[in-house]
């Protein structure tokens, strides 16, 4: 006996049946009818759909660095276990990861030569003036954290990183529904075509850093981002001298993931901006693959101060290359209560001039009046609260795509069916 095919329904999943009344496949769920040209193309494209992406990546040899002892001298903090490599130069008294005064100094099995640094390009007192400018005008700031705030503790660190760099190439599909509409005197009509849509394409990412430091908060170092890489230099200890350096403890393989995310992202949103004309659009699947896929180990430089207010630790970073800041500071409860009722005051003030110049001084228009003044406080406080956190994750790799390499495929648009509805139209 032959295969038996169990056409599925394209608009709801139910089972199609074939209708010698109408000569078409039927859904007895949602009434949908298909031609069996119409049917089998939605098969197919099913079966299509069923790629998978592969997302493999080569990291090369690791040399270790030691002394004539075979040993490296350092710091551990016995509070977040982060392992931080130092020289004779360097004399460090807190943790620059949680804020622990208490570091232990240590002798280490060595690290691993990073296959390039970073060196740093902004000194101390540089940072340390970014870090004043980042608290000024901010208003909902509680006034003894600024008080209390230890800026003269900031760290020069080499925080390890993974950087990824490939070709990708491959193609998304989605579905798409273009609508019409129109009306007579009894019904609404809604007339939906839909699409099988497939966009490929191909391009090259380049060094997309990912943080190996399981002490570091990851949102915190991609906010730090972009570095320029092509400045990177040779491993020297030279370097290194007058500052901290982390030891990785994130295994290359463990921050592939991350890598394979942002480059996901990327090349998913460079092949989604060729999609147009349609109404509504849904990703149905992906297919992704990377060849000339390498790891490199890399040190990048970071001023970093760490503090505690109210039982809370806050985290302050610096881009010690390009002098980006990033960090979240405490929302004082009092005053964004005193600011959302000073922006509600000043929304109700407006509210009253403008019912003043249409004449609409009502019980309903003051009642509307009150509302959008607190809807206007609200959103003037947002915006303050939204000034103390600058710790944004990077949703993607666009800065390190090589727009030169990047190829768009031959463009996809099947029809697939057309789905008319119809609505009764409501009587007056």
């Amino acid at each position: 006996m032959g295969d038996v095919l169990n056409f599925k329904c394209p608009c709801c999943g139910a089972a199609l049946s074939f209708s010698g009344k109408t000569g078409e496949m039927t859904c007895e769920y949602c009434g949908a009818g298909f031609t069996m040209e119409q049917a089998q193309a939605a098969q197919e494209a099913e079966k299509e759909d069923a790629a998978s992406s592969d997302m493999t990546w080569t990291t090369t040899e690791q040399l270790m660095i030691t002394d004539e002892n075979g040993k490296m001298t350092g710091y551990k903090c016995p509070s977040c276990k982060a392992e931080m490599v130092a020289d004779e130069n360097t004399a460090a008294t807190e943790c620059p990861y949680c804020g622990n005064q208490a570091i232990i100094p240590q002798a280490f099995e060595g690290m691993y030569k990073p296959d390039l640094v970073v060196p740093f390009a902004i000194d101390k007192e540089t940072a340390k003036g970014k870090l004043n400018e980042f608290t000024k005008g901010k208003k909902l700031l509680p006034k003894s954290f600024t008080e209390g705030n230890r800026i003269e503790d900031i760290t020069g660190m080499y925080v390890p990183f993974w950087l990824y760099s490939c070709h990708a190439e491959g193609e998304v599909k989605y579905s798409g529904v273009k609508k019409k509409t129109w009306s007579d005197s009894n019904f609404e009509y809604v007339k939906k075509d839909h699409y099988d849509i497939q966009r490929s394409g191909e391009m090259d990412f380049a060094r997309i850093p990912v943080d190996a430091a399981t002490q570091m908060d990851d949102d915190t170092m991609e906010s730090l981002e972009p570095y320029d890489l092509s400045k990177g230099v040779e491993y020297n200890a030279a370097y290194f001298s007058g500052y901290l350096a982390n030891r990785y403890d994130v295994e290359e393989k463990d921050a592939q993931p991350r890598a394979n995310e942002r480059v996901t992202a990327s090349f998913k949103e460079k092949l989604r901006n060729t999609v147009n004309g349609y109404e509504d659009v849904s990703e149905k699947s992906e297919s992704i693959r990377l060849t000339n896929a390498k790891a490199e180990y890399a040190m990048l430089p970071v001023w970093m101060m760490t503090t505690r207010y109210n039982n809370e630790t806050y985290t302050f970073g610096i881009n010690g290359q390009t002098g980006k800041m990033v960090g979240a500071l405490p929302v004082d409860k009092g005053l964004w209560r005193k600011y959302l009722l000073l922006g509600s005051l000043v929304g109700f003030i407006l509210m009253q001039l403008v019912l003043a110049l249409v004449g609409g001084f009502s019980g309903m228009g003051e009642v509307i009046a009150l509302i959008l003044a607190f809807v206007i406080g609200f959103i003037y406080v947002s915006i303050l609260k939204g000034a103390m956190n600058t710790i944004a994750a990077q949703s993607g790799a666009m800065s390190y795509l090589k727009d030169n390499t990047v190829s768009m495929g031959a463009h996809v648009d099947r029809f697939l069916y057309t789905k008319t509805d119809k609505r009764e139209k409501s009587k007056s």
